[in-house]
């Protein structure tokens, strides 16, 4: 009876020590190649404006400072995505008129229905994951 409950206590620990080593493996080698993983790990790398005024030692000012600082940059940088979209955007657009160029009437329709099909993935995926972002229809 003792020897059954040793080897029940035994197994239990030997699952729960399975269950964590099985664990960190996916948290580091699955998850941290999604690319919300990857980010929260970028985010990781640059310090926060508090801890950067704990450890500079910055003033008030130098604080509010380095804030409207940042607040500029990102004017600037989400112009820049906005300009990188439409470029890319124009790009899709230019690749799309050279292959049409080369296929027949009867492809085109079948690549529009590609595309129309993946857009919609597109659309239910973004919507799953809790993103409302549509896909414009051409």
């Amino acid at each position: 009876m003792k020897k059954s409950k040793l080897w029940i206590i035994l197994s239990l620990i030997l699952i729960f020590a399975a269950g964590i080593g099985g664990g960190i493996f996916a948290e580091h080698w699955w998850l941290a190649k999604k690319p919300e993983a990857r980010r929260s790990i970028m985010a990781a790398r640059y310090p926060s404006h508090d801890r950067w005024a704990k450890e500079l030692g910055l003033t008030a000012e130098q604080q509010e400072k380095i804030r409207e600082i940042f607040k500029k940059n990102d004017v600037r940088i989400k112009g820049l995505r906005t300009d990188y979209f439409k470029r890319v955007g124009e790009m899709r657009d230019e690749l799309k008129k050279e292959i049409d160029a080369v296929l027949t009437p009867a492809q085109k329709q079948k690549m529009e229905a590609m595309i129309q099909k993946f857009s919609e993935e597109h659309r239910r995926e973004s919507e799953k994951k809790g993103k409302t972002k549509r896909i414009p229809k051409k």
